[in-house]
């Protein structure tokens, strides 16, 4: 590969990873600042512990890892270890989605409000959305292991 064509590939990986890191880390991580920012000043810490209520605290370093692993897939695409890395990037993203859906059941404690006056808890079971959205990361797992397991085509070339 010439080094152009490398440095392309840094390249485009570099911006598949941040916007990776974007949507599965800043996003869940500043979830609570940019819902405050929505509501008055009144509600803010109440809708500051409903966001942390459903926004576990391993999701962020979930999905830290999973935009660094969508870097190194990037950057290692067409090689031999990309089966293997892209086993790895669909079993993160399996793992971070169930955390995400908090096993199937999202729990979330509504506090008081300024315009109302109820207060509790929420148990909402998600676990038919949960693996439906567990598709594509382990489609990803069977597309590495797949990757992995093929041998590579050692056919003698056509004299010419």
């Amino acid at each position: 590969m010439s080094a152009g064509k490398l440095g392309l590939r840094a390249v485009l990986a570099a911006v598949f990873g941040a916007i990776a890191l974007v949507v599965f880390y800043y996003v869940p991580a500043s979830l609570g600042t940019l819902a405050s920012r929505l509501v008055g000043p009144a509600d803010t810490p109440a809708v500051s512990s409903l966001v942390a209520s459903l926004v576990g605290p391993t999701l962020p370093a979930l999905g830290v890892a999973v935009a660094v692993l969508v870097f190194v897939c990037f950057f290692l695409r067409g090689t031999k270890a990309y089966g293997p890395v892209l086993v790895v990037l669909g079993l993160a993203l399996l793992a971070y989605v169930y955390v995400l859906f908090h096993g199937g059941t999202v729990y979330a404690t509504v506090p008081t409000l300024s315009q109302y006056s109820a207060a509790g808890s929420v148990a909402i079971s998600m676990a038919a959305l949960m693996y439906l959205f567990m598709l594509p990361p382990l489609l990803t797992v069977v597309k590495g292991a797949v990757l992995t397991a093929a041998k590579p085509d050692v056919s003698p070339a056509p004299p010419g």
